[in-house]
Order: structure tokens, then sequence, then C-alpha cells
């Protein structure tokens, strides 16, 4: 089988959000290490700053965007900006994540509603705001989803319902956005190592997750997939299994 239909990473624009820590910051330098150009998305402009220094010498380039994209409003101003600054859209990476992790009794409305804001309405938002850019360039939206989607836990019922949701979105999404040549993929992790385990009660050894790094070479083979073949959700696991 010969090259033709792959796809590099030199000169994709990708809309990447929760970049600042973990997943997202980990799958930032790495598309950038490959030539994408990447609009940066997090709420700490400073820690995005960082990041973009930190890519400098990279062959791609992080254009940071601190906001908010959990409204309407704050979805379309990003959407524009990003055919300002990047000349359109290659990739939406919807990676940004939120978690309160309590049990039922102790989960307020307020900490249920701002999970499900950046888990799942976000992804909704930008999908729904970046659909133009994304059908003219043929583009991806990559849905960074969460082994909590089919796997409950203690504490995370709002985590849990809002990467279950995701994942119902991204499969409506699949067969919706198909004919327009926008392709839709649930990557879903197992436990990986990165701050959001600080948040959940228990002890876990961090050294028998999966390196958010080993995220980011999933999302570029994704993104790098080519078009003669689609995916839907890829799945990811420690080596050992369950955490």
């Amino acid at each position: 089988m010969g090259d033709e239909g792959v796809i590099g990473l030199a000169g994709r624009r990708v809309v990447l959000t929760g970049a600042s820590r973990g997943i997202g910051r980990a799958c930032a330098l790495r598309l950038a290490g490959g030539g994408a150009r990447i609009l940066a998305v997090a709420r700490g402009g400073e820690a995005l700053d960082a990041l973009a220094g930190e890519a400098a010498e990279l062959p791609g380039r992080i254009v940071p965007y601190p906001g908010d994209v959990t409204d309407e409003t704050g979805a379309e101003a990003l959407a524009e900006e990003a055919g300002k600054r990047l000349g359109g859209v290659d990739a939406l990476v919807n990676n940004a994540g939120a978690a309160v992790f309590r049990e039922i009794e102790a989960l307020s409305p307020e900490n249920f509603d701002a999970t499900l804001a950046v888990c799942l309405k976000a992804p909704y938002l930008l999908t729904r705001s970046l659909a133009p850019l994304l059908e003219e360039s043929g583009g991806d939206v990559i849905n960074i989803s969460s082994i909590a989607a089919v796997d409950g836990f203690a504490g995370g019922a709002a985590y849990c319902a809002a990467k279950a949701g995701l994942e119902g979105l991204s499969r409506a999404l699949v067969q919706e956005l198909r004919p327009r040549g926008i392709r839709v993929t649930i990557l879903r992790p197992g436990a990986t190592a990165t701050r959001m385990w600080e948040g959940i009660p228990g002890e876990f050894d961090a050294s028998k997750m999966i390196p958010p790094g080993v995220v980011a070479e999933s999302l570029e083979y994704v993104l790098t997939l080519s078009r003669e073949a689609w995916t839907e959700t890829l799945v990811l696991y420690p080596p050992g299994g369950k955490v």
C-alpha cells in the first residue's frame, strides 16, 4: 500500500482546549513538534504563555488563547479568532476537563452543572461554532473522553455523566457530520497520570497509569490517519489493566 491519503502534522491548524496542563499540554507539545499550528485554549493565561515559550524552538507554533468557552458568546469568539489567527481550522480537539468528586448528597447542583459545562457543553458549543471551518477543510473533531464514560466509580457521578454524555454527543455527530466531510473520533484513555487524581478519594499509583504523552501520541495517530479510513472510538488501557 502506498502513501496515498497519508496526512502529516506539518501546517495543520488545530484548536486544542485544556492545553495548559496534563493531557492537553502533552498534546500541544507533540503536535507543535510535528509542525502543527495550535490555538491553545485554557483559562490560565500565564500557563499558556509558558507553554508557548517552551515550544518556541519546535517546528510548529503554539498560539495562546486564554478564555472561557462554556457559553455561546465565548465559543463564537473563539471560532472567529481561530479563523483570523490560524487562517482556518483542520482539527478541533475537545480536551478540557474539570470535575468535583463528591458522593451524591454532597454534590451540589452547582458542582454538577460546572462539570457538565466544561466536559460536555463546551465541546457541543465549539463543534457547533467551528463546523463551517471544519467543513471547509474536511477536518477532524477529536473528543477526549475517559474510561469513566463506561466504568463508574463512587464520587464520580458528575464526571461519569459528563463523559458518557460526551460520547453520546460524539456518536450522533459521527453520523451528522460525516456527509459534510468532518471526521469525529472519541479518544477514550484509561487512568492517566494527571493532577485530576488529586481530587479523587483514595490512593493511586501514578506509575501504573498511562503517561499523558502516550495519549498525545494516540491523538497524533488519529489526526494523521488516512482519510481512506475513519475510526469512531480509540480506547487506551494501562499495561496492567484497571488502576
